[in-house]
């Protein structure tokens, strides 16, 4: 009897530790489940970001008024929407390589003519119209920098001679290169630099991303001697200065000795 009692009692705990082993299982493949479903969900959601964030460009043309538009842009590409624009609807329009950005934008009821003055303006392009052709080029702007501490006519000279001397030599082009860059360099074909009329100042006139460059050549070059204050442990700033005077005394005497020399042994000679 108590051999049987052992034995049930053993097959119980063996049971139970069974039951115990499946119930931690089903819990570990619960949080498994748990994890890929939240993993399934983050992707959704960035997927469903991508698709919101996908660039949108709607050209809806009005069927009681043919000369009407409505067009819904969201970060499209400048030059595609330009083309498409050209392709749909007859147009001849040339853009230049320079008109690059993304363009959010939304008219209601407008002449194709409208949306391109308005979207020009917007990006400061220009549009030229040249007998059926239209040219949309970046438009030239005109900064006026005022300069702190170097003279603007200066800077200007240097970056001139530097420019010219560039032109003259017979260095090579790894040579050429290695130079610092004038600010000449930094115009486009276009581009043009002059005095301004205020005092110390420039003019510069050129495309944007022209005039971006020159603003941070000039925040380079036109900057002050800078001071720093020294603490000292072991010395006084007035010796430091008394030994300063001493040491331009002693080289002035010695250049007049030297001087005196000169002078006598060019007498000897005589």
């Amino acid at each position: 009897m108590k051999r049987d009692s052992t034995k049930r009692f053993l097959l119980g705990i063996i049971i139970l530790l069974n039951l115990f082993c499946w119930a931690q299982q089903q819990e570990s493949s619960n949080l498994s489940e748990n994890k890929s479903l939240q993993k399934n969900e983050e992707e959704i959601s960035q997927n469903i970001q991508s698709v919101q964030e996908t660039s949108i460009l709607e050209i809806e043309q009005s069927k009681e008024k043919p000369d009407l538009f409505t067009i819904e842009l969201k970060n499209a590409d400048l030059a595609d929407f330009f083309r498409v624009l050209a392709h749909n609807y007859h147009l001849n329009i040339i853009v230049d390589e320079k008109v690059k950005g993304k363009i959010t934008a939304s008219f209601t009821e407008v002449t194709l003519e409208e949306a391109l003055e308005r979207i020009v303006d917007m990006y400061g392009l220009k549009l030229e119209r040249k007998g059926n052709v239209i040219f949309i080029k970046p438009n030239l702007v005109t900064k006026i920098f005022y300069l702190s501490h170097i003279e603007a006519k200066s800077l200007l000279e240097i970056s001139e001679d530097e420019t010219q001397m560039q032109e003259t030599s017979s260095e090579t082009e790894e040579t050429v290169r290695s130079r610092a860059a004038t600010i000449y360099d930094l115009l486009s074909e276009e581009g043009k630099v002059l005095l301004g009329k205020q005092p110390n100042s420039i003019m510069v006139i050129d495309y944007p991303e022209n005039i971006e460059k020159i603003k941070t050549y000039i925040e380079m070059v036109d900057k002050g001697m800078s001071s720093r204050i020294f603490k000292l442990k072991y010395i006084s700033a007035k010796e430091i200065v008394g030994k300063l005077k001493k040491s331009e005394e002693e080289t002035e005497e010695s250049e007049e000795t030297t001087e005196s020399n000169t002078e006598g042994s060019s007498n000897e000679t005589e």
